[in-house]
């Protein structure tokens, strides 16, 4: 028998050593993910040089499988790599059971949320499928923003929506050839309940609109969105409308606490994520902006009736017992390993030859330099 001292000492000990495991993984998985930028760049322009002269479907075609390679390797991080239990409810089993086009709509409390539309998605088979309206500032990431935009990612700037801009993105993606998951969080930015501020325009804005105000997010702006299947209607079969909530957002008394950042969920303070996902027949979604409008938003007041329900009784809905939380979920080694492995080892060769050394950096800031030059030329958003 341990006496209570040496009890709280092994308590201590096995939190330093969670903290350490947390930090290390962190850092591993920066320096990887961010580290194959310039190589995973240099296949993209490879591939893009070589497809020019071919039809658009064919070079994204070939852009997707090159995106599903790095986004496996980002699921095998901060799923397989953190030991994260999923848990899904809803209609999670019909949508794996099928390929799909669709439009992606999530609630948004954090950085992650990308991440986790990759987890959704990984296990339909259609993760080289996403594409993202994000906001404009992400133009700045070195590399990635151009490749966003190339890959089919459409950048609005929050505050000056430019419809015609978005528009032509769109067109882009109304190709029958091309499958896209077209991923949309309409709240516009990440749900917290310490930004009063936001909370307080947000509960201006449905009490103008004459809409129920919402309690664990922002009132969703819709137009976007409406702008977004006015234009790809025709080229989607349904639209999955996701609520997350992640296991470090809940305290002991089952309490909301801010949702943990890409940092914390790395440093394994989320250990547990719940997905909820209702698919949506395109036919049954409103073509009516006014209806549309009302529709949208009722989606967003069910998101809240779900969410405090898990908040108060640990379940997404209903008709499930107490405490249960969706069905859990274990994907496969088989389907993020490979692509780990594949872009780790790709570092190799820059310990032992210095002409590849200077081709990396040298993808790295050409690279960035003529992608920002790219991207002010399109004026993009």
């Amino acid at each position: 028998m341990f006496t209570a001292r040496e009890l709280v000492i092994m308590k201590a000990l096995d939190q330093g050593l969670m903290k350490v495991l947390g930090a290390t993984r962190y850092i591993f998985a920066s320096s990887i993910l961010f580290g194959s930028a310039p190589s995973y760049f240099l296949f993209w322009a490879v591939w893009r040089g070589i497809s020019l002269l071919l039809p658009k479907w064919m070079y994204q075609t070939g852009d997707d499988f090159f995106y599903s390679m790095y986004q496996r390797m980002v699921v095998f991080f901060f799923e397989h790599c953190t030991g994260q239990k999923v848990f899904f409810s809803g209609d999670a089993k019909e949508i794996f059971s099928k390929k799909e086009k669709v439009l992606y709509l999530g609630n948004h409390q954090s950085t992650v949320d990308w991440a986790v539309c990759n987890m959704v998605a990984i296990r339909q088979g259609s993760i080289g499928h996403l594409r993202y309206v994000m906001k404009d500032t992400l133009q700045m990431v070195p590399l990635y923003g151009l490749y966003f935009y190339e890959h089919g990612c459409i950048y609005v700037k929050r505050g000056d929506f430019k419809q015609k801009k978005m528009e032509s993105s769109l067109e882009y993606l109304q190709d029958p050839k091309i499958k896209s998951w077209t991923v949309i969080f309409p709240e516009g930015t990440c749900f917290g309940p310490t930004e009063f501020h936001l909370i307080k325009k947000s509960l201006k804005a449905a009490n103008d609109s004459g809409l129920k105000p919402l309690v664990h997010h922002l009132t969703p702006r819709y137009k976007g969105t409406f702008l977004a299947l006015e234009k790809l209607r025709c080229n989607l079969d349904a639209v999955y409308d996701v609520t997350v909530v992640y296991s470090g957002a809940i305290n002991e008394k089952r309490e909301r606490n801010a949702a943990p950042q890409i940092v914390d969920f790395l440093l394994g303070k989320s250990p547990e994520l719940y997905i909820n996902v209702k698919r949506i027949p395109i036919e049954d979604v409103p073509r009516d902006e006014t209806d549309f409008k009302q529709w949208m938003h009722q989606l967003f007041v069910d998101k809240d009736e779900i969410v405090t329900r898990f908040y108060r009784e640990g379940r997404f809905e209903k008709e499930m017992k107490p405490d249960c939380c969706g069905e859990l979920d274990r994907l496969s080694y088989l389907d993020t390993v490979p692509s780990f492995l594949f872009f780790a080892l790709s570092f190799v060769p820059l310990f032992w030859y210095p002409t590849i050394r200077t081709i990396y950096l040298q993808s790295l800031v050409l690279g960035s330099i003529l992608g920002y030059s790219w991207l002010a030329f399109k004026s993009v958003c």
